[in-house]
């Protein structure tokens, strides 16, 4: 039974990839979207995902947490008992995926499943400036802008899965396979991918 997680630089083309490797392989697709109604399954509090994600690299860093905590903010205190609970929340969320077959394409996949037997952990990867190009043309902007916003979008994601897991995103230890999607074709990347899960 073949579990694939993805994690993808942004810049890179994870959604595609994702979305090409479920069709091939006949397998539903979680991103995001189709990960937060199981999240809010387990943990019916928990706000957007988006929102939360962005605090661990946004606001309230680390610093901050710990000067409120200091202040007896209530707000730090909740705060903390979500850092102390998200770990396990995103193990329980990805292992009741990963009871059949799927891709899963989020940053800390890989990290909720480190154990799966026949899970395929990917990451993608480009240079920066080959991800500030394809970023700029995907979202129309110009390339310092488009630099800017991978700049931050890079930071976020290196917060959250650091603060989840207290690994680094871009570990190739954590992965079966890593991929340099500016040398590779996103069809050949999936090509990549089902061979490596044993499809064809």
């Amino acid at each position: 039974m073949s579990v694939w997680t993805i994690s993808a630089q942004p810049g890179t083309p994870g959604v595609e990839v994702a979305a090409e490797l479920a069709a091939r392989a006949g397998v539903p697709l979680f991103d995001r979207k189709a990960l937060e109604p199981i999240v809010h399954e387990f943990s019916p509090e928990l706000g957007d995902l988006d929102d939360v994600e962005g605090r661990f690299g946004g606001r309230l860093n680390a610093l901050a947490l710990a000067v409120a905590m200091n202040y007896g903010a209530p707000a730090a205190f909740r705060e903390l008992e979500l850092r102390r609970a998200l770990p396990e929340l995103g193990r329980k969320v990805m292992g009741e995926v990963a009871k059949q077959p799927a891709v899963i394409l989020t940053a800390a996949a890989a990290n909720a499943l480190p154990d799966r037997p026949g899970a395929v952990h990917a990451r993608l990867w480009a240079p920066q400036d080959w991800r500030v190009a394809a970023y700029a043309r995907t979202e129309v902007v110009d390339r310092a802008k488009g630099a800017h916003e991978l700049a931050h979008a890079d930071h976020v994601e290196r917060a959250w899965v650091r603060a989840l897991f207290d690994v680094r995103v871009d570990d190739p230890a954590l992965y079966t396979v890593v991929l340099d999607a500016s040398g590779l074709a996103p069809d050949r990347i999936v090509e990549v991918l089902l061979a490596a899960g044993g499809r064809k």
